[in-house]
This record gives structure tokens, sequence and C-alpha cells, in this order.
């Protein structure tokens, strides 16, 4: 359990630091110092969000794995859980970054 919290920490912290580059990156454009071509559909912080809230899928559903396999070992049944969580939360992550890609390589084409 605490190696998924820990990732899921870990997706929330990176997703908070994505959105506040892009903040940053905003203030400097508008002071006029650095000149930046960045698109205003999907944006770093539409990104940020994205990790955060899969960080706290994470957490979430690590929390309720663990309270049932604590509950199955307590009684004393050997249930393993499914691998559908991991497959979703690699599903989830490799298109969060497929997106990423997709709108970089178009900023750094134009």
């Amino acid at each position: 359990m605490l190696a998924w919290i820990r990732t899921g920490l870990s997706l929330m912290a990176f997703g908070f630091a994505i959105a506040r580059f892009g903040l940053f990156l905003r203030e400097i454009t508008d002071l006029g110092k650095v000149k930046i071509h960045a698109s205003r559909g999907l944006n770093s912080g539409w990104f940020g969000v994205a990790l955060v809230l899969l960080g706290l899928a994470v957490n979430t559903i690590a929390t309720t794995r663990y309270v049932r396999i604590r509950k199955a070992l307590l009684m004393g049944t050997t249930e393993a859980p499914g691998a559908g969580f991991v497959i979703a939360l690699g599903g989830a992550a490799a298109l969060v970054a497929l997106i990423m890609a997709v709108i970089l390589g178009g900023t750094l084409a134009s």
C-alpha cells in the first residue's frame, strides 16, 4: 500500500508542478519579457489537474484495496485482487502522456 500511496502523491506533486509552471510561463509572457507560443485550449493547467486527479484515484483505490486485502487476511481467506486497477492506471497515464506529447510536438513544430 505504501508504494501505491507514494505513487499517488508523486502524481499529485508532479501535476501541481506542471500547473504552476504553466502559470509562471503565462505571467512571463504577459509581462512581455519572453515570447512563448502556446495553445489556449489544452494547456499545462489541464494536464496538471489530470495528474492530480489521477493521483487522487490511485490513493483512493489503494486504500480500498488495502482494506479489502487486510479483511481477507484477518478472516483467513486467500482473496487476490484483480489487475483491473493496475491496467486502468497504466492506460490513463499513457493517455495523458500521449496527449501531452501531441500538444508539445505541435508547439515545438510552430
